[in-house]
């Protein structure tokens, strides 16, 4: 079983509500039609016009104007007029819906900036202590030793340069992705040009200051690093270069050093071995928003919904 197919059967246990802000768009309007009939998710479109065979929002609708004002402004101590414009623009009124319970996540992009599509999420997010930042993940579906694998990696579109108190929270939450999106039993590894101190610098130790924080905050993670990316996913060299790691050979969360490696490494794996790359998928925002490429395929809003769907479960008592 893929990994679309793996997301999409489990997706389809319990379909939750997905707004779909870019209504205009022909790709989201052919891919919520497909979400439907596949029975992944309830898909709804924000839109001023009627779509037939698919549920929709009226972006005109008053009453709903008037009841996002009043949470914007009671969110955010902030005016009626400063109110209304802020959901003047469509992504975040369509933010502001979700908080109130239209829909169980959003997912846009389509024709938006990755800034754009998580602003008004970030604005509206509250804090206290306990609640995890933001992170990202991509799940990356490749070969290795002629079998199919599928790899957590993180942070690979957010944080671009991860102090080592985030590097340990990065981790835990791609291994909360891992267990609970993927089914998998994580196995972290916090990667590096160094393998158990056969190097020395700044990043490495940045790295292994990362691993203590997370050991000590996150005691049932299995995680493990410095390590080179050869250790931390060929068993054999794993076996060579930290024989003692409970992690090495065996990785499939793999946790970069800072947004430069992360970025590069899953383009060039999803380019060069031909690997399937589903995200970016957010981590730690609730309701959930996910964010989608601006040259994405209809399979690939289909696959990120699923994601979403699946998010919005873990959610859902507190919608």
């Amino acid at each position: 079983m893929t990994i679309s197919d793996f997301l999409r059967k489990k997706a389809a246990l319990k379909p939750k509500r997905i707004l779909f802000p870019e209504s205009d768009d022909e790709r989201i309007i052919k891919a919520a039609i497909e979400i439907s009939n596949l029975k992944i998710a309830i898909p709804i479109l924000l839109s001023d016009k009627k779509i037939e065979g698919l549920d929709t929002l009226d972006e005109n609708d008053g009453e709903m104007k008037k009841r996002a004002v009043c949470f914007v402004q009671e969110t955010k101590k902030i005016s009626e007029e400063e109110a209304k414009s802020f959901i003047s623009n469509k992504i975040n009124f369509a933010t502001v819906l979700v908080y109130l319970g239209y829909a169980d996540a959003l997912v846009a992009g389509a024709n938006t900036s990755t800034a754009d599509t998580l602003k008004p999420s970030l604005y509206l997010r509250k804090l206290y202590p306990g609640v995890p930042p933001v992170t990202s993940c991509f799940f990356m579906e490749t070969k290795l030793n002629g079998e199919n694998k599928t790899f957590v990696f993180s942070d690979c579109a957010l944080n671009p340069e991860p102090s080592p108190a985030m590097l340990a929270q990065i981790s835990n939450s791609a291994a909360k992705a891992a267990k609970n999106i993927l089914d998998i039993k994580p196995y972290v590894a916090l990667l590096s040009f160094s393998t158990k101190q056969s190097a020395n610098s700044p990043s490495v130790e940045k790295v292994r200051t990362a691993l203590e924080i997370a050991k000590s905050k996150f005691p049932d993670l299995i995680i493990d690093g410095e390590m080179q990316a050869d250790a931390a996913i060929i068993d054999w060299i794993g076996e060579k270069k930290a024989p003692n790691s409970p992690v090495a050979g065996k990785a499939n969360v793999l946790i970069f050093p800072d947004l430069n490696s992360g970025n590069i490494a899953y383009k060039l794996v999803e380019r060069l071995a031909n690997a399937k790359a589903i995200g970016p998928i957010i981590l730690g925002l609730n309701p959930p928003v996910n964010d989608l490429s601006r040259g994405c395929s209809v399979d690939d809003i289909i696959d990120v919904t699923a994601v979403s769907s699946i998010q919005g479960g873990f959610y859902e008592s507190n919608i």
